[in-house]
């Protein structure tokens, strides 16, 4: 129990101390809210958040809904807040923690719980406390695959009642983020597999072989994916379609193909680079998943020792590494096909799940070392090495890990902040101006429609606008446009709201005091920037225009103006102006909030 405590001690002072850190959820993670908060009422989510899939406004969704469905009862507990979130998300990892532990020591004893809770604390680093502690989709399953890893590994090894351990983590992987689905198949293919092969072994035999968790684990499949399949049958467009025509039938673009796919492989191997990350980065595994565009040396060695370390186990007959190699020899297969298969840019958050392969990688090579070493001193000295050199080994790394996870902890913030704290000053004001009845508004008696109209990031803060209003019981929708990422239950068309909530930034707050004559009420404009941030954002909106000019993409200009985010994911930009707008981007923009009649939007 304590080796456990430590290892997820870093998690609850993140935990603590974010419970003093204000949190307004934006974009994706206010779009999560929503949906949690709807679980378990008339519109309980089928499917999962809105991904990059088809074409907006009708965009497909991540396949399933159960990272909501686990986040909700925690969210409840605590009074229904956004640090509900944060909780929630938190206590998942740590009982996926403590779940690795365990298995650690019901495979190979004490010295299993030493290792196991190491390669734990490695994961804690590795991933850092901003994927740990907020469910967004992509960070939410980054340790439950872990876990579907390692209880596959020991299914292969015998234990084959953590078979449905397997479908349950990996069912919720997949469902929570498309680019675990895959290797999600892969892995359940293989488990199921390996036990269909041993009752066809057992046949004729006395043992009957495992029915029982062959059964059971296609069972709880079929039932975890119930919801989106109830999505599918229903009279919404179907989920499951759009994602088969998206990824399968008729992609929007060329992957970036085999090569490429290579290139993020051996980038995730790399154990030197992921060594140092660890010592100096919270999160060394994010760093390594966003390294795109070239094969990393270290990378393809440890690949060769890898396959190398196969054998060895193989021409040894060493069952236990054996299953272990058969396991990371599907994912790295699957794997490097689905990195294979990404489209356009390749964000850090697609690759998140392969740092866990790379850490049983890890262990594969380190376990082949010590079993080498083993032989090599019971030949020359006819002594083998003490034990217990496992076993402070483990305890060292997983103290060193602990320690520079702790530090981080108290230095740790919620993501987002600088857009999310510009709605957190100004709701105040909104909600008195919707209380004084200003303009059409009617106060919590009325309905309304949110707008928005941003020149950072599109939707960020006008989906935590909307979020935040509900949150303090306000009836908000949205226009139909937007009818997939507020979830169509929140469309309002027009009569059905009395009055418009607009959330504006940057540019576009001169282009609507335009309409002030035509009912139009400004409530406020928030700059919350410092006099020198302001300056330095003009000095290098200035230089990013010059150097647009300079280089001929005088188109951008008017980009840059009303949508920052937007112009910095232009794949032909020179790195330096990418890296002005990405810091302009953090120090952000006057936001201003206008009430409207009802209608101005249609």
């Amino acid at each position: 129990m304590w080796v456990t405590l430590a290892v997820v001690s870093p998690l609850v002072l993140a935990g603590v101390l974010l419970l003093w850190r204000p949190w307004v959820p934006v974009l994706d993670m206010a779009m999560t809210e929503l949906r949690v908060r709807d679980v378990g009422g008339p519109h309980t989510p089928l499917i999962g958040l809105p991904g990059r899939i088809g074409d907006f406004p009708d965009q497909g969704s991540h396949p399933g809904p159960w990272s909501f469905y686990l986040v909700a009862p925690f969210y409840r507990l605590v009074g229904a807040t956004a640090w509900g979130m944060e909780f929630a998300s938190i206590i998942v990892n740590a009982v996926s923690l403590t779940a690795l532990i365990m298995l650690g020591r019901r495979r190979f004893g004490t010295r299993g719980t030493l290792v196991f809770a190491a390669m734990a604390a490695v994961a804690v680093r590795g991933y850092g406390l901003t994927v740990l502690s907020h469910p967004w989709n992509p960070y939410f399953p980054v340790l439950l695959w872990l876990v579907a890893l390692v209880a596959a590994w020991f299914v292969i090894g015998g234990d084959h009642d953590l078979a449905v351990v397997v479908v349950i983590t990996s069912t919720i992987a997949a469902q929570t983020h498309v680019p675990y689905l895959v290797n999600a198949i892969v892995l359940n293919a293989l488990v199921l597999g390996w036990m269909c092969w041993l009752l066809w072994r057992a046949r004729s035999g006395p043992d009957a072989g495992p029915v029982r968790p062959a059964v059971a684990m296609i069972g709880l499949g079929g039932l975890l994916w119930v919801p989106p399949v109830i999505q599918q049958l229903g009279g919404e467009s179907g989920n499951i379609t759009k994602l088969l025509r998206h990824f399968a039938t008729a992609p929007p673009e060329d992957p970036i193909g085999i090569r490429a796919g290579l290139e993020l492989l051996t980038q995730h191997l790399d154990v030197v680079a992921l060594a140092r990350g660890l010592l100096v980065d919270d999160d060394a595994f994010v760093g390594r998943a966003g390294q795109a565009g070239s094969l990393s040396a270290v990378g393809l060695v440890v690949l060769v020792l890898w396959s190398i370390a196969f054998v060895v186990a193989a021409r040894r007959r060493h069952h236990d590494l054996l299953a272990l190699h058969v396991v990371i020899a599907a994912m790295l297969a699957s794997g490097w096909f689905s990195m294979s298969r990404i489209f356009g840019k390749v964000w850090f958050y697609l690759t998140l799940w392969m740092s866990g392969i790379a850490v049983l990688v890890v262990l594969s090579l380190v376990w082949t070392a010590w079993l080498l070493l083993v032989e090599y001193r019971t030949r020359r000295t006819e002594r083998r090495p003490g034990a217990r050199w496992i076993g402070i080994s483990s305890v060292a790394v997983a103290m060193g890990m602990i320690v520079l996870s702790l530090v981080a902890a108290i230095g740790h913030q919620v993501p987002e902040r600088n857009l999310g704290e510009d709605v957190r000053q100004i709701m105040p004001a909104v909600t008195a101006a919707l209380e004084a009845h200003t303009g059409a508004a009617t106060g919590k008696e009325g309905s309304y429609v949110v707008f928005w109209q941003e020149a950072i990031v599109p939707g960020a803060q006008g989906y935590a606008l909307m979020n935040e209003l509900e949150r303090r019981g306000y009836r908000v929708g949205v226009h139909p446009t937007w009818r997939v990422p507020a979830t169509p239950h929140r469309v309002r068309v027009d009569g059905e709201y009395d009055a418009e909530v607009h959330l504006v930034s940057g540019a576009w707050i001169d282009e609507w005091r335009t309409r002030l004559d035509q009912g139009y009420v400004e409530v406020l404009e928030y700059d919350g920037r410092t006099d020198a941030e302001r300056e330095r954002f003009a000095v290098l909106e200035a230089r990013v225009h010059s150097r647009l000019a300079e280089i001929g993409r005088v188109d951008l200009i008017p980009v840059v103006d009303t949508n920052l985010f937007g112009a910095s994911l232009d794949p032909d930009l020179p790195a330096d102006i990418v890296a002005d707008l990405a810091e302009m981007i953090l120090l952000g923009e006057p936001v201003a909030v206008f009430i409207a009649p009802a209608g101005s939007t249609y």
